[in-house]
């Protein structure tokens, strides 16, 4: 006959067993249903709120679901486009911090990522900078730079990924020097001026476009 001691730290255990697998089972729910919203979000172009706390459950989801990562990149992706929302009235301060701390955040997210993944991170970094270079006074071709070394980087990092080797070419084409002949085209009657250099907006395309997480 088992002691009473032993049945009650088996009951104990049994008890701690279920709460733990009905957390995970939770936080694994919400890891996939949280992940599919920012990503849609990401797609539309929406202006979120400022990312939560994921919480050691939902954490522990994530990293069930191998998502980890990408959530990671996700939250600041979300973030970033909180923070372009809230702008001061005759300053551009909070956008250039938003986009400072998107850029110091993605990169150290990248080194935890698969090769497809850092190619799409690569690419978000290309976007984020050259949307900022417009506003970068004296720091402009920098940043112009910057982005096109990111966008190569994608390219090369994940061949696959047409979006960066769209965004490569027209960022290169935007950038180029304009020769006498193409600038007095520019100024004819009727032709569309060029656009400063912005291959698109910041968003992520679905997961089998290459840039998606």
């Amino acid at each position: 006959m088992r002691r009473p001691w032993l049945r009650l730290v088996l009951g104990v255990l049994a008890l701690l067993l279920a709460v733990v697998t009905a957390t995970l089972a939770r936080g694994t729910a919400d890891a996939a249903s949280g992940f599919r919203e920012r990503q849609a979000d990401w797609q539309r172009s929406v202006v979120p709120a400022r990312a939560h706390d994921p919480g050691p459950a939902l954490r522990a989801g994530e990293a069930i679901l191998g998502i980890r990562g990408r959530s990671n990149v996700q939250r600041a992706y979300q973030d970033y486009r909180a923070g372009l929302a809230d702008v001061i009235p005759g300053t551009t301060y909070p956008q250039a911090r938003a986009r400072y701390e998107v850029l110091q955040r993605l990169a150290r997210l990248r080194s935890a990522l698969s090769a497809s993944d850092r190619a799409s991170v690569d690419v978000v970094l290309g976007v984020v900078l050259a949307e900022g270079s417009a506003s970068a006074g004296g720091q402009r071709q920098k940043q112009l730079q910057l982005a096109l070394a990111a966008f190569d980087r994608a390219a090369r990092g994940d061949p696959g990924n047409a979006i960066a080797k769209l965004d490569l070419e027209m960022l290169l084409r935007a950038t180029a020097p304009r020769t006498k002949s193409s600038a007095s085209a520019s100024g004819t009657p009727g032709k569309k001026r060029r656009q400063d250099a912005n291959p698109r907006n910041p968003t992520a395309a679905a997961r089998g476009e290459g840039s998606g997480f």
